[in-house]
This record gives structure tokens, sequence and C-alpha cells, in this order.
């Protein structure tokens, strides 16, 4: 177990920047395009995105968590917290909030409401997400 702790904690700069680009390419690029989607073919155009970005998202969030957990268990101090902590505030809006936006858009198709509310919710996401990486550029 401890060459896993060992190999994500050496490895964190590029797991926080993967996690890092990937949210600043939904906010900007992806979510945006919701909004020219025809409505006939949202509903399963949706369906397969949340499918395939799940490979993507998952494994690094996965990594993300254990490593920030494991760095502020193991090593400690205030960057490590506050790693952690806007690692879990992302985790937390993920699935408090954008994993039921992106069901409802699944299951009910199109709607703007949902779209324009999943937009303004990400931003902070994206900003929790920005926050570790720097942390690990600069702790680097």
């Amino acid at each position: 177990m401890s060459i896993i702790l060992e190999t994500l904690y050496e490895h964190a700069l590029a797991i926080d920047f993967a996690m890092f680009g990937l949210i600043w390419f939904v906010q900007i690029i992806v979510y945006p395009s919701f909004r020219f989607i025809q409505p006939d073919c949202f509903p399963q155009w949706h369906a397969l995105y949340c499918h395939r970005i799940s490979y993507f998202v998952l494994p690094l969030m996965a990594m993300q968590l254990i490593d920030s957990f494991s760095t502020t268990f193991f090593v400690g101090g205030t960057t490590s917290w506050v790693r952690l902590s806007s690692v879990l505030a992302a985790w937390t809006i993920t699935f408090t909030h954008s994993a039921k936006r992106h069901k409802a858009l699944t299951k009910k198709g199109k709607n703007q409401r949902e779209i324009d509310s999943l937009i303004r919710i990400n931003w902070l996401r994206t900003l929790f997400w920005t926050l570790p990486f720097a942390i690990s550029w600069l702790v680097y």
C-alpha cells in the first residue's frame, strides 16, 4: 500500500494538473456547448458524454483524493490541509449538485435551466480544482 501512496505523492503535480486541465476544458468548452445540441438528440448524446468522461474524471478524482488524504496524514502542514479541503469541496459539489444536474439532463432531456445551473455551480468546482494544482505547483 505504501508504494501506491508514494507513487501518488510523487505524481501529485501531474494528477492535479490533469484535473485542472480537465475542469477548465469542461467549463469553457463542454458545458457551454450543451446549449447548441439539438433537443431531440440531447438525451442520448448527454448519456454518452457522461459515460465516456467518467473514464477520465473518476480515476483522477480518486487518485487526487487518496493522495490529498495521505499527504495530510503523513506530511501535514497548512498547504496539505488547504489542498485536502479544496478536493473535498470539489467532491461535495460534484455529488450534491453536478451529478444531480447531469442525471436530470439525461433523464428529462435538454433543459436550459439545468444547463445554466450546471455551468454556474461548476465555476466553484473549477476554483476548487484549480487550487490544488496551484498548491502542488508551489510545493513542487
